[in-house]
């Protein structure tokens, strides 16, 4: 076996460092401007940001040559929410150096394939995992492996399940409710590897009351602080369509409405779509504003103490929903994008108050950056 020197291993890792956040730059300027571009049609008499104003978030965040989307995050909350506050994160700011800076990239690609969190956590409660499909071949709910014939059969006995991929799912991509015998035919044509199949979960009634068709889930955002887990930020995502998929964005007005979650569990009377306009009632009629989510404390509980084992991953977007018997079930959690603009908009600042260790921690990023 080749080994590849150490030497030229720093300069590889210097190169896939740099290629990263190229992306990470250009993708956070493009997301910000259509954020701009979907919210100002939605707020009258548009407010613009101060020179002052933009003075204290450059010196508050680090920025270094501060361009026009590095304060639309600002600008949109300032509208949104009424009055400006510097905590607010820019979207550069987390894409381009906090994203990659709390967890080593290496880590979070090992880590996020669906059909492993419940080796990395065995007491979590997980949907009922029916079949794995891993690199093309098929495992059983025990790691054990399976002929396509018998995972065929294994998939008919438990009808209906859900199948997703394992690996880049992001926003309920490529999930599907499979019934039948011909949908099963069907899904596994065209799902060539790395999926996930799952028996259905049946949500708790006031998850039902929401949105009957689609499993709604919590946002749930954690972080390690000085090596403890905190809870920085907690949502619904509830979607207004047919979508199974609770997460999924399909037009400006319609699909996933966003409402925070206060520390006893209660939903706030105002939640965002995708494009920051305020809903207070579902299209199906429903008043969401003080519902209250079934074994809340106990799901906060739950991510933290799972958070502090795996201290690595400094921040995790968790997705939860909680059953007919009111028990929480993790659906997944996310490493790479946990939501942080959705999560601006239904709670407000991300980090709250530890928003000065992040904004410290964001300086240092940066100064190391410049370094390379």
């Amino acid at each position: 076996m080749n080994y590849i020197k150490p030497s030229f291993t720093h300069i590889y890792h210097r190169f896939d460092a740099f290629i990263h956040d190229s992306f990470r730059r250009n993708w956070s300027k493009h997301y910000s401007l259509n954020q701009l571009k979907d919210a100002k049609p939605n707020y009258k008499n548009w407010k613009k940001l101060t020179r002052n104003e933009k003075k204290e978030i450059v010196s508050y965040w680090g920025i270094k040559d501060p361009r026009k989307s590095d304060f639309i995050t600002h600008e949109i909350m300032l509208n949104v929410h009424g009055k400006f506050d510097v905590r607010y994160c820019p979207e550069k700011i987390f894409r381009v150096y906090l994203d990659p800076g709390l967890s080593d990239r290496k880590i979070v690609s090992a880590w996020d394939d669906k059909n492993y969190f419940e080796l990395h956590q065995p007491n979590l409660p997980f949907p009922k995992t029916i079949l794995r499909n891993v690199n093309g071949y098929f495992l059983d709910s025990n790691y054990s492996h399976v002929q396509i014939n018998d995972a065929k059969d294994i998939i008919l006995n438990n009808l209906p399940v859900i199948i997703k991929p394992s690996i880049d799912s992001g926003e309920g991509k490529n999930l599907r409710l499979i019934s039948n015998k011909d949908e099963v035919d069907d899904a596994l044509s065209n799902y060539k590897k790395d999926y996930i199949i799952q028996e259905l979960i049946i949500q708790c009634d006031e998850f039902k009351k929401l949105s009957p068709k689609s499993v709604n889930a919590m946002r749930v955002v954690t972080a390690i602080i000085n090596g403890k887990a905190v809870l920085l930020s907690s949502m619904l995502l509830c979607n207004t369509t047919d979508s199974i998929a609770c997460n999924t964005n399909v037009t400006a007005n319609a699909g996933v409405v966003v409402i925070g979650i206060d520390k006893n569990g209660k939903l706030d009377d105002v939640g965002y779509f995708e494009n920051a306009k305020q809903i207070q009632t579902l299209p199906n009629g429903v008043k969401f504003g003080g519902i209250k989510v079934p074994s809340y404390k106990k799901v906060i509980e739950l991510a933290l103490k799972a958070h502090e084992s795996m201290p690595m991953l400094g921040i995790i977007g968790w997705d939860i929903t909680v059953d007919k018997d009111d028990n929480p079930i993790f659906i997944e959690w996310n490493l790479r994008g946990i939501g942080m603009y959705h999560s601006q908009l239904a709670t407000g600042p991300l980090f709250g108050e530890y928003s000065q260790q992040f904004a410290d921690l964001s300086k240092k990023l940066i100064k190391n950056w410049k370094k390379k």
